[in-house]
């Protein structure tokens, strides 16, 4: 069965948490006895490929979030002292521009230490 018959048959949501989020592909390398661990490292070593693109998806994502977040904290504020929805909006990207900024420190210390790294 060929990559692509796989990913037709699964759900969208599936496709898509594995187009963005690269930790899928990684084995737990602190389980089992000292060949399984091996094993797992080196399979997570021969992953680490995969890392660039990820890497680069979520710089997109991150430029995207931070471009809506500083839009709508653009936005003028309402002058009768209501709250500030514009505001809200824009708090809510932030967070989700930290998240993602979060996501490619992590991703980028994996790759980094992957790369070095080789037991």
């Amino acid at each position: 069965m060929n990559a692509r018959a796989s990913y037709a048959d699964m759900p969208l949501s599936r496709v898509l948490f594995r187009y963005v989020w690269p930790f899928w592909l990684f084995r737990d390398a602190t389980r089992g006895d000292r060949y399984a661990r091996a094993a797992a490292y080196r399979h997570n070593r021969d992953m680490r490929i995969h890392l660039p693109g990820y890497l680069l998806r979520w710089v997109l994502v991150s430029v995207a979030t931070f471009a809506v977040a500083s839009g709508f904290g653009s936005l003028p504020a309402p002058h009768d002292g209501a709250v500030n929805v514009f505001a809200v909006i824009a708090a809510g990207w932030g967070i989700a521009f930290a998240c993602c900024l979060c996501v490619l420190l992590v991703t980028s210390y994996i790759y980094l230490y992957l790369s070095r790294h080789e037991h």
